[in-house]
Formats: C-alpha cells, sequence, structure tokens
C-alpha cells in the first residue's frame, strides 16, 4: 500500500477523530503511539483484521454478539473489559481453550483497519477507557532522535478517552456490509446455534462446500479437491502460522487423516466409501485408510458394509487374476477403490471386511467343499443313463480312457453355483450337471471341458500334467487344443474312433468306489504295479518283522513317512513338489524301506523313477526328447544296475536294457510305457520271489 491510498486516514492528531453516526466526538485525554509502521503485516487483509476483533470477543464470551447494520459492523462481548496489560504487544493469557494466541491480534488488527481506505472510523469501548485508532505521522520521543524528513514517521496510535463502562467491550466499526459478512462468515459460532469447538481430534463437516478448514470454528485456509471440510481442535491452532492462513501440508494432512481415521459418523463413512468405491480420487491428506483405525471406528466401516455391499464380494490386485475370474463365474461381486494407491485400497477393503480374490476363492471352497445335491444314478431315466453312458465313452475312446474316470451327476453344487460341471482335483472326479443330459452336444462339450481339466492335472498317454490346469490358464487350453487337433485328425483321417482299451485294473475296480491312485491309468504302469506289489505283500512283512502296522514298520527306518504314502500312492510322471510330488527319489531311503518291508531295494527304485528319466532335469519341452538322460538320473541308475548286477540271474539280464535307455541309444517317448519292459520284468520277477505270481515268461 503506498502512501498516497492512505491520504484520506492519515490525521494530524487526536482531534481529526472523525464522528460515528453522529455521536459526540469523545474527550481525547491521552493518546498511546505504536511504533510500528502501517506497512507491517502487508498480506492482511481488512477481513483479516475483523476476525481479529471478533474471535478475542468470543474468547471473552461464548454468547458475544456480532451483527452489521446501517454501514457498521458491531462486536460486543460481556466479558472483564481490557485491562493495561492488553494494551501491550506480546502479552497474552491465552489458554488452549481459546482462539488467541500470541497477544498481538487486536493491536495488528487496529493497524490494519485504520490503514485501510475502505474502512471508516474503529472505535473499542472498554472498562473505563476507550480508544480510536488512527495511522498519525508523529516526531518520536519530541524530536530528539533525527529522522529523515521533517514530519516524522507514520505509526499506528490509540486515542484514549474516558468511559463510564463497568463491564464487557464493545467494538464499532464503519465498513460495507461485503466486509463485514466475509468476515462473520468465518466463524462457526456466528452461523452455527450451539457450536463448541471439537474435542481432539477434531470433527469432519459434511455440509456446505468442502475443503474448508478450521481451527476451534474459525476458518484458517480452504483446500481445493477435498472431500469435505475439517474442524480441528483448539489444541491444534499450533498448526498455523502467525497469520491464521495456513497449516504446514505435512501437519494438515497427519490432521485430517487423524480426523477421519476415527469417526464413526455415517454419513462421512457413507461419503468416503461411495466416492472411492466408484473409482474416484481422494487427495494425499484424505487417504487415511492405512492409518491406525479405532475399534469402533472400524466396526462402524463394517456396519457399512454389511448395510451395503452385496453378500459376496472380493477385490482383485496383480497376481489374483485367475481367482477373480472364477469367483466371478460363482456370482460374486468385484468391489474396486480404482482411484487408491495399492496399499490404501487393501487398507480399505480390510475396513469393509471384502478378502483378496484368492483368500476369498479359497474361503469358499472351503466353505462349501462337498456341499453337493448328487443325483443318484437309479433316480435318472433310462434315457439320461444312456446319453451319459454314451457320451462318457465317446470321449474315452476318442482321448484314452485316462481321460474320464466315473462321472456323477448333480443337481446343485455351493461351490460352482454357476457350473454345468466340475473337476474334482482332489479325487481325480468329474461331475455333469443334470440339465445338460438332455442334449447330446451341450453334454458332450462339458464333458470334454472337464476331460481336460483332469488331463492337464493328472496327465496321461502323450500328455503330461502341468500346474495351470484351471480355467483360462495356458497348459488348460493347451491339452483342451491338442484334444480339438485329435478329433479333427480322427474327421480328416475318415477314420473310426479306436475301441476303447479298460485296463484290468479298471475292468476290475467297483464302479462306486473311489478309485485308488494305483488303478489311475494316468499313473505310469510301473508305478501302478509296484504300489499293487506293495500292498499285497506289507501282511507278510509286517508278520516277519514284527511290526504292528505300517507305520511302525516305517518309523523302524526313520525314512519320512512321506516317502512309503508315495509309493502307495504314486503320482502320474511329471509331478513336482509343488504339485504334490512325493519325496521316492532318494536311492538310499527307498533302500531303507525295500529292507524292511523284503523287495529288493533296485527294483523299487527303478519301478517307481524310472519313468521320469527322459523328463528330469530337462525342461518341459524337452520331455521325452532323443538323447542321454540327465547326469543324476544317469548317475543313480547306474546305481540301481550294479545292485541288479549283484543279484545276479534274470535280475542283471536288464542291465543292458536299462544301459541302453541312459545313453539315449532307446527312444523314451512319454506317452508311450512300452520302453519301460525293463522295470516292469523286475516287478515280475519281484512277485514270483515272494509267491504272489506265477514265474514271468
Amino acid at each position: 500500500m503506498t502512501t498516497d491510498d492512505r491520504t484520506d486516514k492519515r490525521t494530524d492528531g487526536p482531534q481529526a477523530a472523525t464522528t460515528l453516526h453522529n455521536a459526540p466526538d469523545p474527550t481525547i485525554v491521552d493518546t498511546l503511539a505504536y511504533p510500528i509502521s502501517p506497512d507491517y503485516v502487508k498480506s492482511w487483509t481488512p477481513v483479516r483484521g475483523l476476525c481479529e476483533l471478533i474471535a478475542n470477543a468470543l474468547d471473552e464470551d461464548n454468547d458475544a454478539t456480532v451483527a452489521w447494520a446501517d454501514g457498521v459492523l458491531r462486536i460486543a462481548d460481556d466479558g472483564p473489559g481490557i485491562p493495561e496489560e492488553g494494551l501491550i504487544l506480546g502479552y497474552s493469557t491465552k489458554t488452549n481453550a481459546q482462539i488467541g494466541q500470541f497477544g498481538e491480534g487486536k493491536k495488528l488488527a487496529c493497524l490494519i483497519l485504520a490503514r485501510s481506505p475502505g474502512v471508516g472510523v474503529v472505535r473499542c469501548e472498554t472498562v473505563g477507557y476507550g480508544f480510536v485508532p488512527t495511522v498519525e505521522r508523529r516526531r518520536l520521543l519530541g524530536g530528539l532522535i533525527p529522522s529523515l524528513s521533517e514530519q516524522g514517521a507514520e505509526v499506528l496510535v490509540y486515542n484514549l478517552y474516558r468511559t463510564d463502562r463497568t463491564r464487557g467491550t464493545v467494538i464499532t466499526v464503519e465498513c460495507p456490509q461485503e466486509l463485514a459478512d466475509e468476515a462473520i462468515g468465518r466463524f462457526r459460532a456466528l452461523s452455527e446455534p450451539g457450536y463448541a469447538p471439537p474435542a481432539m481430534p477434531g470433527t469432519c463437516v459434511l455440509t456446505g462446500d468442502p475443503g474448508r478448514v478450521w481451527i476451534g470454528g474459525v476458518l484458517v485456509t480452504t483446500v481445493p479437491g477435498f472431500l469435505a471440510s475439517y474442524d480441528l481442535p483448539l489444541d491444534d491452532k499450533a498448526l498455523q502460522n502467525r497469520d491464521r492462513t495456513v497449516i504446514e501440508a505435512g501437519a494438515l494432512r497427519d490432521a485430517v487423516r487423524a480426523v477421519l481415521a476415527a469417526s464413526e459418523d455415517p454419513a462421512v463413512i457413507d461419503r468416503f466409501a461411495v466416492h472411492v468405491l466408484a473409482g474416484e480420487k481422494l487427495r494425499e491428506p484424505e487417504q487415511f485408510f492405512s492409518h491406525f483405525i479405532p475399534p469402533r471406528a472400524r466396526a462402524a466401516w463394517r456396519t457399512w458394509a454389511r448395510a451395503y455391499l452385496p453378500a459376496q464380494t472380493f477385490y482383485t490386485s496383480p497376481g489374483n487374476e485367475e481367482a477373480s475370474l472364477d469367483l466371478k463365474d460363482k456370482g460374486f461381486a468385484e468391489v474396486t477403490a480404482r482411484g487408491l494407491p495399492a496399499h490404501h485400497q487393501r487398507a480399505l477393503m480390510d475396513l469393509l471386511g471384502v478378502e483378496i480374490a484368492r483368500v476369498r476363492q479359497r474361503r469358499h471352497h472351503d466353505e462349501t467343499r462337498d456341499k453337493i445335491t448328487w443325483v443318484p444314478d437309479g433316480a435318472l431315466t433310462a434315457a439320461q443313463r444312456a446319453a451319459l453312458a454314451t457320451a462318457t465313452q465317446l470321449v474315452r475312446r476318442g482321448i484314452g480312457s485316462f481321460a474320464l474316470d466315473r462321472v456323477r451327476v448333480y443337481s446343485e453344487a455351493e461351490e460352482n453355483p454357476c457350473a454345468y460341471g466340475f473337476y474334482n482335483p482332489r479325487t481325480g472326479g468329474v461331475a455333469v450337471h443334470v440339465d445338460r443330459l438332455s442334449d447330446r452336444d451341450n453334454l458332450l462339450r462339458t464333458l470334454l471341458h472337464e476331460a481336460a481339466h483332469r488331463v492337464a492335472h493328472r496327465g496321461g498317454g502323450r500328455w503330461s500334467p502341468v500346474g495351470d490346469y484351471g480355467d483360462r490358464c495356458r497348459g488348460f487350453e493347451t491339452v483342451l487344443g491338442d484334444f480339438a487337433a485329435l478329433m479333427l485328425g480322427h474327421l480328416a483321417d475318415v477314420v473310426a474312433l479306436p475301441d476303447l482299451v479298460e485296463t484290468a485294473d479298471r475292468a476290475s475296480a467297483a464302479p462306486r468306489v473311489r478309485r485308488w491312485s494305483a488303478d489311475d491309468p494316468a499313473v505310469p504302469v510301473t508305478r501302478r504295479e509296484l504300489a499293487h506289489l506293495l500292498t499285497d505283500w506289507l501282511p507278510h512283512a509286517l508278520a516277519a518283522g514284527g511290526f504292528a502296522d505300517a507305520k511302525d514298520m516305517v518309523a523302524s527306518t526313520a525314512v519320512h513317512p512321506d516317502f512309503w504314502r508315495t509309493l502307495l500312492n504314486p503320482k502320474p510322471a511329471g509331478f513336482r513338489s509343488r504339485l504334490g510330488r512325493g519325496r521316492a527319489w532318494d536311492y538310499d531311503k527307498t533302500c531303507l524301506l525295500a529292507e524292511a518291508v523284503g523287495v529288493h531295494a533296485p527294483v523299487v527304485w527303478l519301478a517307481y523313477n524310472l519313468c521320469e528319466g527322459s523328463m528330469y532335469a530337462r525342461r518341459r519341452e524337452q520331455w521325452g526328447q532323443p538323447g542321454p538322460w540327465g547326469k543324476q538320473m544317469r548317475e543313480v541308475t547306474l546305481r540301481a544296475c550294479a545292485d541288479l548286477e549283484a543279484l545276479g540271474a534274470a535280475y542283471a539280464a536288464q542291465v543292458p536294457a536299462l544301459r541302453a535307455l541312459l545313453t539315449g541309444e532307446t527312444p523314451a517317448p512319454t506317452g508311450d510305457d512300452s520302453w519301460q519292459a525293463p522295470a516292469r520284468t523286475l516287478l515280475a520277477l519281484e512277485r514270483h520271489r515272494l509267491g504272489l505270481d506265477a514265474q514271468p515268461v
């Protein structure tokens, strides 16, 4: 502000004070000059000055009145008045329960209003005295100090006069109504009857324009982009600058987050939940979800979620796409908050009780597993039974006997409510919905789809097991594509589907008994025959060794029980540890178990592991390819060959064939068990030695 801007406000002495609405001029009895330049606190506006005067009145009297009429803003309180100490710049007895803080607000307010051209006379009347603040040009200390000009410097002057007031303070300011309304609008106590400053940590205000930030009900700043407004407690007044116009960014962030984290207000929760779940963003200070949230506030968020979110929900993140698609297929609703950073999204979903897709999928599986309404064969019509039998046989003839085992029919499955069929990896079984039996094409489509899951998971024929056998996975889709290519080949060759060759194990299996893995066509024949050999001989071994049971026998070897379980419950070739592969590789531990049960050790090891010779230590795309086997496989197989040579006779006769496999001289393609003939011969020799079968040919 220039000196010319203040010409109408400058006076040469107390006699120049103008009257207020024709009131008689008070008799000035003294003056108090503050050596403060009118250019001090240039950033302060007249509104800022009026706010300081209003704040002082509210500090003295919660029921202070502030009103504008006839060009005059009147601020009145019923406090004790302004004592002598109140005239000292920097003197303050304010507490944390009051708005004021530094003891300079009223003095600076008088300076701002006295220098402002748009403001008229300011008059303050309090207990025993009153004063009119003006900006005057004066020589200080009677001219004792040299001056740059003969006229002296402009300073703030209080023109003092006497009053008969015994209580309270009344300040009147001639100003436009717009100025007064703006100042009054910054105080919640003046616009909201019954307002009281909030307790820690503050309150969230949803009414009016968002983005306003008050401290103790006094507007400090406005933040564009906020979703709500915030009233911080008076204990936080130290967060603002001395001008009460700025709150440091970090302090504001912490204060806002504390307010939101502690809020139990359903309206606040609803505003923020609806906003973020619609994919909208929040300003960084309002991203409070990872902040510590008290138990009651967490409970309030859960209450909102139960009221407004679907019963079955989940959210997803990178790496959960497959689980997400599976849950959608089951009728779950995905909840998203794409406008939030990942860690805040996780925290929000935890508040709402929404689980990540993979966890929700697992819990749904645990809750609904085996909750299936099966349709007994007797409840099916003759046409339905015939359709199922024909379709099952058609798939098994086209793909192989390993493609399908027994197919069951169901009417409802809680785990897969939207599916027309499913594959159970625990049992290897396939089920089809009863509605599919009425349409041949739909039935074949479902059975072929589930057969692809089964073969991808368990292997069989020329297919090796893969880990990604679920829907929309590369491994599953590859097998399904192979099925299509195989069927097209049959069509192109214009030949009938091959006759179904049942294994002896399947032919003798009871149709309603869950299949033992040793009877599963997907398991290599040598592993199946080994499992039968050990099972058949086990009672004799327990009796001969004086063991109470198989557990007692295995414990005597100090070998982990997984070895024994793996030998009796074999897996398809190509299974690895993450897919359920057991511990049957170690030759020394296999020897201990073989000796305990009374079977030659090299026979046991070769019967279980020879089928993986062309797979071990190779990439999946190189499985079954010509060439020498892996180094470790060669070394352990040669060790077994040495033990066979020590046994002599027919056992040693299998060594040349085994060595030809090791060097790659004899091919070992996947899906063909014929090259495993040496191991099958050894098993036949063992069965004969133990008296379980006739002399092998």
